[in-house]
Formats: structure tokens, C-alpha cells, sequence
């Protein structure tokens, strides 16, 4: 469960770097397949009590409202997210899911009381955990039999000549980055290995992986914003200054749009899920 880093093992995570990023965050970034979210919910056990679920990291909520339309009414649905902007974003747009509420925490410290959820999530944010404490924190508010699921949504680079360019433009302007590679909690870039380092913990198992491949296409001006609300975006700006960062961005963009100015975006949803033993 060691992250091998490119960034500083001293650093910690400044999630300010997302503060001014939530309405293109919001607007922009993709939601999850309906299938993945069922996949996750029919692993938990059975239950005629009411149930809590607890999404970390959870940004604007796109993931926990995914997860909430799924749920029954009386069910708790609960979404912890360090950075004001984003957490207040998502309280706006989770106004028609009452069994939903948002309140500010880290993933290495949850705000949830011993073996009280039946079910923990992360979203396209496990990457910049304290993956060993995340790991441990779960296993601590999860009763028995309960479960894990680490959710990403990853640009397909490799099926598209327009997301192979795309991250040679973030490997060009953002230093230590490499395709493949996530933000972590070291200021630098590391693989994911969540799959592993579940099956390697002394309170889980079950291991089980699935993913999911889809299209969604953008206007030009949508994809800039959804490039603008990601940190690699958003740290090329501080390092290389906004008229040469955008100026790439958008010959790329106008290189690669159809003759509506549409680009076609494949993804790849994977899921990594495991089960709480037994207290």
C-alpha cells in the first residue's frame, strides 16, 4: 500500500486547488454508468433497516447522487468533502435528494461513528487519499459484511488520436506527470493499485473488479471547461501561464472537433470492491 510518488513524500494535499474549479466541475465532468452504481448497490447485504452509505471525497456529489437515486427513500446518504467550494456546490445541486446531506472531512479522519455504514464509496478521488489510513477508517465505520467500492472514471487515451494528444499536452505543460499516472496526496503523480491493496488488507475480502466503457461527447467550449476544473489543468496554468496553456488547449480542440465542433470522449468506469470481515 506504498504510493511510489514522483512528488515530495513531505507534501500534504492542498485541496484549495480546487476552489473556483466547482461550477466547471459541476457543469463539465462525467457522471457514472447507472450499471456501476447497480453492480455496487447489489453487493450489499440485505437489510430491512434503514441504511447508511458514505461517499468520500465527493466533490460536487455527481457520484453520491448516482448512488442516492438508487437507494431507498430511507436511506442515509452521506458526503464528505474537504474543499468548501466544491461541498457547497454540491448541496445546490442535490437540492430534490433529501436523504442526502454534505459535510466537511478527509478521508483519514471520517466523520462517521464505528461499524455505522453499510456501504463506503470513492469516486474519482481515492488517488489523492492516505490510502493505508483511508483503508483503516473504512474498516473501522463499516460493519460486518459491509462494503468498499473505488470508483474512477478514466479517459480512454489509448482508443482516441484526440485524448492521445490530449495527454501529451498535459505531459508537455504539467512537470512529472506521464499518462497513467493520478494527482496524489505528494503533490506528484502515482499509479493506482486499489485492487491490490485491498486484497493485501487484514480486514477485507472478496476482492472483485468490473468495468465499463462508454462514449459522451462535448462542444469545444464544454471539453475547455472540463479541462479547466481538473487539477492537471489547473497546475499547467500555474506553472506555464494562461495565454500558452490555452493556446495549446485549443489548437488541439480545433484540430480534433468534427464539423459541429463536437469531440467524442470514450471512458472506461472500473469499480474495485471489497467486503468488510466479520467484527
Amino acid at each position: 500500500m506504498t504510493q511510489v510518488s514522483t512528488g515530495s513524500r513531505d507534501a500534504s494535499v492542498s485541496w484549495t486547488i480546487y476552489t473556483g474549479a466547482a461550477a466547471h466541475y459541476q457543469a463539465t465532468r462525467p457522471d457514472y454508468p447507472t450499471a456501476a452504481a447497480n453492480w455496487i448497490l447489489k453487493a450489499l447485504p440485505p437489510s430491512r433497516e434503514p441504511r447508511v452509505v458514505v461517499d468520500v471525497g465527493c466533490g460536487t456529489g455527481i457520484f453520491t447522487r448516482r448512488i442516492a437515486a438508487d437507494l431507498q427513500r430511507s436511506d442515509r446518504i452521506l458526503g464528505i468533502e474537504p474543499n468548501d467550494d466544491m461541498r457547497s456546490q454540491a448541496v445546490r445541486a442535490s437540492a430534490l435528494h433529501p436523504n442526502i446531506a454534505f459535510v466537511a472531512g478527509c478521508s483519514e479522519a471520517l466523520p462517521v461513528s464505528d461499524n455505522a455504514a453499510v456501504l463506503v464509496t470513492a469516486a474519482s478521488a481515492a488517488h489523492w487519499f492516505d490510502l493505508p489510513t483511508f483503508y483503516d477508517e473504512v474498516a473501522r465505520v463499516l460493519s460486518s459484511d459491509g462494503i468498499i467500492a473505488i470508483v474512477q472514471n478514466k479517459r480512454r487515451w489509448w482508443d482516441s488520436q484526440f485524448l492521445d494528444a490530449y495527454e501529451a499536452f498535459h505531459e508537455r505543460f504539467v512537470p512529472n506527470y506521464r499518462r497513467g499516472t493520478f494527482p496524489d496526496r505528494f503533490g506528484g503523480f502515482s499509479e493506482e493499485a486499489f485492487a491490490s491493496d485491498l486484497a493485501r488488507h487484514s480486514n477485507f475480502q472478496g476482492v472483485r473488479q468490473a468495468s465499463w466503457k462508454w462514449n459522451r461527447t462535448l462542444s469545444k467550449s464544454d471539453f475547455e471547461s472540463l479541462s479547466l476544473s481538473t487539477s492537471h489543468t489547473r497546475r499547467a496554468l500555474a506553472n506555464c501561464g494562461e495565454d500558452v496553456v490555452m493556446k495549446a488547449l485549443c489548437d488541439i480542440l480545433d484540430l480534433f472537433a468534427n464539423t459541429e465542433g463536437r469531440l467524442d470522449i470514450p471512458y472506461v468506469t472500473e469499480v474495485s470492491l471489497a467486503r468488510r470481515l466479520p467484527h
